[in-house]
């Protein structure tokens, strides 16, 4: 989604005040699980949407089963189709990282015609879109790395339709065909566990959590969204989150003040995390779920071979920093990749 139409997203909801706060009244009926009060409304194309009110009953659980409890509403909006309002509301929800989009239409007399909620395939609005954050950051890892997801659209990045992720980045290290050697049953199988995570730039840790067991390969643990997580404020409301790490592995605490390329923890698989890989992301304040994503944009590395003197790494590149106490620094730091570099993410 362009910035621009990310634009006409927002006033879209502004423009309908009325509309608004009525989807957010049935939305709160169905999210409250007042299914009685819900189905009351509902018009007879919704009544053949699910037939009997015993079927909304089972999909409101499906729906807490599958996605939890809501945390934030991350963005919505209303809009016309014909002669039905439609409400789409953009939420994250405690067992689902990825972004929920709830959708309720409803006719001019104010019946339910529709009702839907499923995984977001659409970015997240943000208000971040042109900003240039002023912390500058190198990569939080050392050596040859492959980007799992990153960019500013949902199609490089589904981190993209969640407020706090908008611009996040999911970094592992393939080689070859895979991820991993061997049946890649355990963590220790996997390219990039254990691998030295360092801070991509100054600042004051305000959140080290650790003790959250590392998940098998292919599980998840979705009561701990970001596992063994580290914070790392910047300064000037700009934070830095690194999540998934190792359990007992972080060498930092709350409190403590770091330099660039400082050593935090290892690579981990806590959290809702189902093989070891580092989650980063840029934030406009210290907790995820009172923040949006800032646009991570990272100075002196090397993206598929290319130097790049500031970058936004993008799904499917390989990239590149030197480790800085090896070559003098931040400033010293040599942009030149092995041949390496060619292993990409698919």
């Amino acid at each position: 989604m362009k910035a621009a139409a990310l634009s006409a997203w927002l006033l879209a909801g502004v423009a309908s005040a009325q509309p608004l706060e009525q989807g957010r009244q049935f939305a709160a009926l169905f999210l409250s699980g007042d299914l009685p009060a819900l189905w009351a409304r509902a018009a007879p194309s919704m009544k053949r949407q699910f037939g009997t009110s015993e079927n909304l009953n089972a999909f409101f659980k499906k729906v807490k089963n599958d996605f939890g409890a809501e945390l934030r509403v991350g963005g919505e909006r209303t809009s016309e189709r014909g002669n039905q309002t439609v409400y789409t509301r953009l939420s994250v929800f405690s067992l689902f990282a990825r972004g929920v989009e709830l959708e309720l239409r409803w006719d001019s007399s104010g019946q339910l015609t529709f009702l839907s909620a499923r995984p977001a395939v659409t970015e997240s609005p943000s208000p971040h879109e042109k900003t240039v954050p002023k912390t500058r950051l190198r990569l939080p890892v050392d050596g040859v790395w492959n980007v799992l997801w990153g960019g500013r659209t949902w199609e490089d990045n589904r981190h993209a339709a969640v407020a706090d992720q908008r611009f996040a980045l999911d970094l592992l290290i393939w080689k070859g065909p895979g991820t991993f050697e061997g049946d890649g049953s355990k963590n220790s199988q996997f390219w990039c566990w254990g691998k030295a995570v360092v801070a991509p730039s100054g600042g004051t840790v305000v959140e080290a959590i650790d003790g959250i067991a590392d998940n098998a390969p292919g599980a998840a643990n979705p009561k701990q969204l970001y596992g063994n997580h580290v914070v790392l404020d910047h300064g000037g409301g700009e934070y830095s989150l690194l999540a998934h790490l190792m359990k007992g592995s972080l060498a930092v605490k709350r409190g403590d003040v770091v330099v660039e390329g400082q050593s935090l923890a290892r690579t981990g698989n806590s959290g809702t995390s189902t093989e070891p890989h580092l989650h980063f992301q840029l934030m406009d304040a210290a907790h995820w779920l009172k923040a949006h994503g800032l646009p991570a944009v990272f100075s002196d590395y090397v993206a598929d071979g290319k130097p790049l003197a500031k970058g936004e790494p993008r799904r499917g590149q390989s990239v590149f920093t030197a480790p800085a106490a090896s070559t003098g620094g931040a400033a010293g730091r040599t942009l030149r990749a092995p041949s390496s570099t060619r292993d990409r993410a698919q």
